[in-house]
């Protein structure tokens, strides 16, 4: 399906809830994991003249935060000529000393033009990981740093109990999202992809 106009896309959404015991089941099932940061969703869009704007998961722009030219860099150097749209954890206020003005990258909605509808997570992951591989700069255990402003997520595939007992930063992240890869992208996604399951540190200030 052709995206040539901007229209906002609501972001996948994981709304069911498991508990520490059943994260085996997902990772025998195959599922992946992403360790989930301590920041708002944000939606990015990238129109043809390559200068970037996002919004929240509400469908709002950002009212404390926009593009910069740092944080906007690798967005203005995408391939073609038409609109990219992606999904991304805006890392910029929640976490005291922590990361600002910083995109945590984790999906790819619109790849050149095309809105991905009907594509497994698998698939998008890889286009999301081509898209940007060449400025892979160091790599964390949870992402891949392109540049300072700019993550990109790994998907983790093993040891899931371990990952979530003792991996997790105390304030910077909020837990893991787990994903089927086999899970195709769809528009009612944002109320609840059932491609998608999360669990959290039973933190109060957490709100995913």
């Amino acid at each position: 399906m052709e995206y040539t106009e901007f229209a906002y896309i609501a972001p996948p959404r994981a709304e069911a809830k498991i508990p520490l015991g059943m994260l085996g089941l997902y990772e025998d099932g195959g599922w992946l994991a992403q360790i989930k940061k301590n920041g708002t969703n944000s939606v990015i869009f990238v129109p043809p003249d390559r200068v970037p704007y996002a919004y929240n998961r509400h469908g709002e722009r950002h009212k404390a935060w926009e593009f910069d030219e740092k944080s906007a860099a690798l967005f203005a150097r995408l391939p073609g000529k038409n609109w990219w749209v992606f999904n991304a954890e805006l890392l910029h206020n929640k976490v005291t000393g922590g990361p600002r003005n910083t995109n945590y990258l984790h999906d790819v909605l619109v790849h050149d033009g095309t809105y991905l509808l009907g594509r497994s997570y698998a698939e998008r992951y890889e286009l999301l990981y081509k898209t940007f591989r060449r400025y892979v700069k160091k790599e964390e255990y949870a992402y891949r740093v392109l540049n300072e402003e700019t993550w990109l997520a790994t998907c983790l595939s093993k040891g899931f109990k371990k990952i979530f007992k003792e991996k997790l930063s105390d304030e910077e992240d909020e837990g893991l999202v787990l994903k089927n890869p086999a899970g195709l992208l769809s528009t009612t996604d944002g109320k609840g992809a059932p491609w998608m399951a999360k669990i959290r540190k039973p933190q109060k200030n957490f709100g995913f």
